[in-house]
């Protein structure tokens, strides 16, 4: 089993603090000193308005050396809380922009790349598709190798390449998968009647209890983004 850990943040903005947020507060977030080496940026990510919860954005970090990445992240950031000055005035910049958030502790299913492999393949992009599913009880990897050798393969005729599929540690009923898209693609692949996405679907009724996907659009600066806000 893969030991890649991710911690999978959602973030409540306040007002149009999204796009601040993001560049001050996650991309210029010095993580080295601050949450002492544990971890690095994968993304981050506004939610698109008509297509989830807003005003809302999405962080992913991956834990540098797994589960010691892990712990020392948790001793910086929380055990050691009070006396962490460089957490502290990020923390009074950061709730300029945000009122609370949900996190998750995923951890990587096989096959699933990491940020480096990414990052070889030079993959970049604006567009992303979120999804959060649950799952019958104990089923989480069944799922996510089910996606990774059924759903994978057809998507990516459809324009989306996986960037991450995780089951999320510390629950028995919850996966994160994100996709790397363009607009195009994905009304393509909501609005296609192929009968391949159907099976799909049925196959996944056996495992999967409840999905739901939302569109992201990355910030600049960050691993997998783009250039510039606009094309």
């Amino acid at each position: 089993m893969s030991t890649a850990l991710y911690l999978h943040e959602t973030v409540d903005i306040i007002g149009q603090g999204a796009v601040p947020y993001m560049e001050r507060s996650v991309v210029g977030f010095d993580a080295e000193q601050t949450a002492d080496r544990g971890l690095t940026l994968f993304g981050t990510w506004y939610v698109q308005g008509s297509t989830g919860r807003w005003p809302q954005v999405i962080n992913l970090w991956e834990l540098i050396d797994g589960w010691e990445g892990w712990r020392r992240l948790c001793a910086s950031t929380n055990l050691q809380r009070e006396s962490n000055e460089s957490l502290r005035s990020w923390w009074e910049e950061a709730y300029r922009y945000r009122s609370g958030g949900f996190d998750r502790l995923l951890q990587a299913a096989p096959g699933s790349p990491t940020l480096a492999e990414l990052s070889a393949r030079e993959l970049r992009g604006r567009l992303f598709v979120h999804e959060l599913s649950r799952v019958r009880p104990g089923t989480a990897l069944e799922y996510l190798a089910a996606l990774r050798d059924e759903q994978i393969p057809l998507r990516r005729q459809f324009g989306h390449e996986p960037i991450g599929f995780w089951q999320v540690l510390m629950s028995d009923t919850e996966v994160c998968t994100i996709w790397l898209t363009d607009l195009d693609s994905h009304i393509a692949w909501l609005s296609s009647d192929d009968e391949r996405i159907q099976r799909w679907r049925e196959r996944a009724r056996k495992t999967c209890t409840d999905w739901r996907e939302e569109m992201m659009v990355a910030c600049p600066g960050t691993p997998l983004g783009p250039e510039r806000w606009d094309p």
